[in-house]
């Protein structure tokens, strides 16, 4: 910085000229900096607006109706002329073109108090059908046209969503009965969708909720499947949430499993004795066409890492319900209220299984078999080998249900043993199902590879195996 003097009043005057110069320098390149980030994000900005607008109009010209959700947005009178919608006509006509096109028009369901707003299935004779031969291949929403056709003497509706329905692979309507070690899933048929209802029960969604239902008999089970359809009002339209399938014929519903205000969907999968089953929470998600979607209560991953929370999830799903709900229950108590959302949805799940299988352990059962199968399900070893012991009679009957088992029983057993390795009982099941399935032999064999085994274990389990495989051991005990 420089000065000088004034000739008038002797006062030195600051040269600033280099001052401002200098000062000014950096702030001019950060300005310029900072226009080329703003005019790089316009242009960015300006470009996926082109795009888009571009592929809208491309849309527009070529198939308007994947546009037809822009007609939310616009004013009546400036509405997308879609070809899907075509002119408003009664109900009678509807079904008339529908009749035209060689397909039949279902009942309606209304999708609100007033009826101003219907659901329509459109149904299609099956070739070569004995019975349910009307099979759901469209859904259709129609809502009342309240402008020039006001003064007509008839209602009047224009379509406004419509949804292609496509039947259930066989594959996964089977999926619950079959054992992936040994049987073929490859099968491809499509099975037909020949009922719609509206799903019973209140959720806290505001919308409507329907099903979508078939049935195949698969030897003694009368198979249940289909699909889950949600209708939202705000954006007029019908969203497919899941497919559902059901060994035992039981229909998707409503309840309270995770404890807050809302409801779960539950689907009942469970074969025999062997409960399972399928629970989805209504999850929010920001896609404005697709606001809610339905996600799955899964055991995998763990919500919590830690070790003793992830064993007892290992041990839920090896089938040891109960027992997990044990370990979980104490977890929680540890942890004093650290406990996360995901991980009390987690416990609520398995506290499901383990009331249907505490339920059929209590109960009194006839057949000596079932009250073992009853109790080794719920993980009551101990009860279990007390029938075994206690009905010598029965003991054949009870082997043919353990050769029957296609590794429930012994996922179990393992599971058991990692957590307790100590415990007889679950030993002597292990060698029981070894000795039946696999020859006496092998049952030795692995008994050897027990860490502990009591010198008492050990002769019990021996004169078990004579009970239930008498000839296998004459046979090898004969010189």
């Amino acid at each position: 910085m420089a000065s000088r003097y004034s000739p008038e009043d002797n006062q030195p005057i600051v040269d600033l000229t280099n001052d401002v110069a200098s000062e000014s320098q950096l702030p001019k390149n950060k300005r310029m900096k900072l226009s080329s980030v703003i005019a790089i994000a316009i242009l960015l900005t300006g470009a996926g607006l082109v795009l888009s607008a571009t592929w809208i109009g491309v849309l527009l010209i070529f198939n308007p109706e994947q546009v037809g959700w822009l007609n939310n947005f616009l004013p009546k009178w400036a509405q997308l002329p879609l070809s899907y919608s075509g002119n408003p006509q009664t109900l009678q006509q509807i079904k008339d073109s529908i009749s035209d096109q060689q397909q039949i028009a279902g009942d309606t369901i209304a999708l609100d108090a007033a009826e101003n707003s219907f659901l329509l299935p459109v149904l299609r004779q099956r070739p070569n059908c004995q019975s349910n031969c009307q099979e759901v291949v469209e859904l259709r929403v129609y809502k009342l046209e309240d402008l020039q056709y006001k003064t007509q003497p008839e209602r009047f509706y224009r379509l406004t969503d419509n949804l292609s329905i496509a039947g259930t692979e066989e594959s996964f309507a089977l999926a619950p009965l079959v054992d992936t070690a040994s049987e073929n899933q490859d099968v491809s048929n499509s099975l037909p969708l020949t009922e719609i209802k509206p799903l019973e029960g209140e959720t806290s969604t505001p919308g409507f909720w329907i099903y979508l239902r078939g049935e195949r008999q698969q030897g003694t089970h009368a198979i249940a499947y289909g699909q889950v359809i949600y209708y939202n009002p705000d954006r007029a339209n019908l969203q497919h949430m899941v497919s559902w399938t059901s060994p035992n014929g039981q229909l998707p519903k409503w309840q309270q499993v995770t404890g807050d205000s809302a409801k779960e969907l539950v689907i009942d999968q469970t074969v025999g004795l062997e409960p399972q089953l399928q629970v989805y929470q209504i999850k929010a998600i920001r896609l404005y066409l697709k606001p809610i979607q339905l996600e799955a209560i899964n055991l995998q991953p763990a919500a919590i890492k830690d070790k003793a929370f992830q064993d007892a999830l290992i041990v839920a799903r090896s089938g040891l319900w109960t027992p997990a709900l044990e370990k979980l229950q104490l977890i929680k108590k540890q942890r004093r209220g650290n406990f996360p959302a995901t991980a009390q949805a987690q416990l609520d799940l398995i506290r499901l299984h383990s009331q249907l299988t505490k339920t059929q352990a209590d109960k009194t059962w006839a057949s000596p078999s079932q009250q073992v199968l009853a109790d080794l399900i719920d993980g009551r070893w101990k009860k279990a080998l007390q029938v075994l012991q206690e009905s010598p009679q029965n003991a054949q009957e009870i082997a043919t249900l353990l050769k029957a088992d296609k590794g429930r029983l012994w996922k179990r057993v393992i599971a058991a043993l990692k957590a307790n390795p100590n415990q007889p009982e679950i030993q002597t099941w292990g060698a029981l199902i070894l000795a039946v399935q696999q020859g006496e032999e092998q049952a030795n064999a692995w008994l050897k590879q027990q860490p502990t085994m009591k010198t008492a274990t050990l002769n019990n389990i021996q004169s078990l195996l004579k009970q239930i495989n008498p000839k296998v051991v004459t046979t090898q005990t004969t010189p």
